[in-house]
């Protein structure tokens, strides 16, 4: 047995117990992570993935309104590069097995909180109905000069 596994079970004396009578001390699961990857949508800009699933859960990086396959931005404003970037998460979604009515939580960056309301009329077209949990907030700046960047974590 390795160690991990030895480590759940304890042979100890307990009150009413005899010696060496095993004793359930833990259990602990490790999820294995898988990487998703998919050329429909831009590939990272760093040193992550574009999107993680572990056990049931799919965890998609903060997508930016990029052309795949480009560094271009779909557009100037923000609801162009919002569409753009929603169209991203979509086709990494689809790669790992979800969808956007599997979506449970999202976050949403502006470069610009007076872009709110633009952005959110663009957002609920992908998300009619039942929309998923969202947090919003401007920052300073976003890569590549961005105006508009969304993860999200989805069931699959």
């Amino acid at each position: 047995m390795s160690a991990r596994v030895n480590n759940l079970f304890q042979l100890r004396p307990r009150r009413g117990l005899s010696s060496g009578t095993p004793i359930f001390r833990s259990v602990r699961t490790y999820a294995s992570k898988e990487v998703i990857t998919t050329d429909k949508a831009p590939a990272a800009l760093g040193p992550y993935s574009q999107a993680i699933k572990t056990n049931q859960t799919l965890y998609v990086s903060g997508c930016l309104g990029l052309i795949p396959g480009t560094k271009d931005m779909k557009g100037p404003t923000a609801p162009e590069q919002a569409e753009q970037a929603l169209d991203n998460m979509g086709a990494v979604l689809e790669a790992g097995g979800a969808s956007y009515s599997s979506v449970v939580k999202t976050l949403v960056l502006l470069d610009d909180m007076d872009d709110f309301a633009a952005v959110n009329e663009v957002y609920s077209k992908y998300f009619p109905e039942n929309p998923p949990a969202r947090s919003c907030f401007a920052v300073k700046t976003l890569p590549l000069g961005a105006k508009v960047e969304i993860e999200c974590i989805a069931e699959v």
